[in-house]
Parts: structure tokens; C-alpha cells; sequence
């Protein structure tokens, strides 16, 4: 699919007015150093850490201040070969500044050129990158999975439900996604991927609050 700098740029500018209006802030920045950089500019900034997972790869750092503390979330994820970074409130953004001013980051704008390229090597990997920053849904969000969940190739349509589910739980309104889900559920002639989208139908009603039926194994 052809598109312009300019609507890459365009809608990277989206982005960011989405996780502005929401006081969320979400980056992709380069794997290698970026992690332990991270923290050690963290916690010049005042912010400590408050939660590590066991095996290390996910830190939730907070300010000192007993109000509109900044919030910070590092996630080392080797799958897709970044750092993803989240801050919350408003007063986390100088220490993101200060953060991205060292590690550098992945350009939204290249990420979605990148998912637009369906099929292309790496298209898969940039909407996964993608979907965690998925704070606000729009019709571009929709475009984009409906693009991938059309795809003739079942590993992308596969990997697409998987994205698809993450981006519905980022924004919190998994009923967009839903949609898709039941539109390609109608299309789908694979008997696994059916089931693996029946699966994420039953994680996003079950993140809504409805009551879902496990199926027998």
C-alpha cells in the first residue's frame, strides 16, 4: 500500500496528540543499552523503582511527590527488539525527554509506514510495536488491522489477532476490535485460526466484564 511522508507524519502527530489528551506516553526505543540507560536516567530524576518482574524485564519506576507523581514502565521485550517505555501524568514528561534525548527512538511515522507494507518482512513486528501505544482508537486504527486481518497470508492474519487483542486492552475499549474480530471470523476458512480468533474474542469480553464460556478441552 503506497502512502506519503507527510500522512506518516501525519498520523505519528496523531499519535502523539492521542497519548497527550490521555496523559499516556508510549515509545519504542532501540534494544541495545536502552534498558539499563533508562533506569539509571530514571533515577536521577528522582524516580524510584516500585515493581520488577521476577525475571527482570518489566520495571515500574515513581516519583517521590505525594501528588501527580510521574509514573514510568520499562519493558525489555526481546520479541520485538525494543524497549517499550510508558509514563503516565503529566509530570513524567520531562524525564521522558530527558530519556529519549539519550537512547533515541523507533519513529512512530516508520512504524506504521512499515505495518502498511502488508506482507512485507517486518510488517508483522511494527504492528505489534504499534499496538502498544494504541491509547485512543480511530478510524485509522481500524483501517490498519482491517488491512492486516484481510491479508491473504494466515500468518498475517494470525499475527494480527494477537495485535489486535493487545490494542483493544492498551485503549481500553475492546468493542472496535471486536467488530473486526466477528467480520473475520466470517472469512476465515482455517480451522486453527478460527479458533485462535475465538479465543481472543473470549479475552476481550472477558476484559469488558462479560461473562464468557471456556470451552472443554
Amino acid at each position: 500500500m503506497a502512502v506519503t511522508q507527510a500522512s506518516l507524519r501525519e498520523r505519528a502527530r496523531t499519535l502523539l496528540e492521542a497519548m497527550t489528551e490521555r496523559n499516556r506516553y508510549v515509545y519504542a526505543l532501540p534494544r541495545e543499552g536502552s534498558f539499563d540507560k533508562v533506569l539509571a536516567i530514571a533515577a536521577d530524576q528522582d524516580l524510584q523503582e516500585a515493581e520488577r518482574e521476577a525475571d527482570g524485564s518489566v520495571v515500574k519506576l515513581v516519583g517521590k511527590q505525594e501528588t501527580n507523581a510521574p509514573q514510568l514502565i520499562v519493558f525489555d521485550n526481546a520479541a520485538l527488539d525494543v524497549v517499550l517505555m510508558e509514563g503516565s501524568s503529566d509530570s513524567v514528561v520531562p524525564v521522558m525527554q530527558a530519556i529519549l534525548a539519550e537512547t533515541g527512538f523507533v519513529p512512530q511515522s516508520g512504524l506504521w509506514g512499515s505495518a502498511l507494507d502488508i506482507g512485507e518482512p517486518g510488517c508483522g513486528r511494527a504492528l505489534a510495536i504499534l499496538a502498544h501505544m494504541a491509547v485512543g482508537w480511530d478510524d485509522d486504527w481500524t483501517d490498519l488491522f482491517l488491512l492486516h486481518l484481510a491479508s491473504p497470508d494466515a500468518m498475517v492474519r494470525h499475527d494480527a489477532v494477537g495485535s489486535l487483542t493487545l490494542a483493544a486492552m492498551v485503549c481500553g475499549d475492546p468493542a472496535p476490535a471486536l467488530e473486526l474480530l466477528a467480520e473475520a471470523r466470517k472469512r476465515e476458512k482455517f480451522p486453527k485460526l478460527s479458533e485462535t480468533i475465538d479465543d481472543a474474542v473470549r479475552v476481550l469480553k472477558g476484559f469488558a466484564g462479560e461473562a464468557v464460556e471456556i470451552p472443554a478441552s
